[in-house]
């Protein structure tokens, strides 16, 4: 995964389309009681955007790396002060075979259930 998230950032200037999706604020601060409520309705739309373009033969990425940058990014789109932005999605044709199934961890290493570390499988779990 580091390896893709290098290559991606040594030829992000080569990707025809960097989608950022933001949320205008307005004169609400964004302090930490609100931070779910306010990024979750960024959040499902751009997941929307990425399965579009992934059914039309697009790939995206989410990556949020340049919020390090967030205000010069700002500045050179000309985003209001009370924009924020929520992330980076670069979008292109996919090169190679296209999709396939990524590598992922097995459920039992990833699902906690009835607390943190809990399996679920002692006296009635889920």
């Amino acid at each position: 995964m580091l390896d893709g998230g290098r290559h991606l950032a040594e030829h992000l200037h080569e990707v025809p389309v960097l989608v950022i999706p933001c949320l205008e604020l307005g004169s609400r601060p964004l302090t930490a009681a609100n931070q779910a409520g306010v990024w979750g309705s960024l959040l499902p739309a751009a997941w929307s955007y990425m399965l579009a373009a992934r059914a039309r033969g697009l790939g995206t990425a989410w990556t949020t790396v340049h919020l390090d940058a967030e205000q010069e990014v700002a500045d050179l789109l000309g985003l209001p002060g009370d924009v924020r932005q929520g992330a980076l999605i670069p979008t292109a044709h996919v090169l190679g075979d296209g999709f396939g199934p990524a590598p992922r961890r097995p459920v039992d290493s990833v699902l906690h259930l009835d607390g943190w570390g809990g399996t679920g499988r002692s006296g009635g779990g889920a």
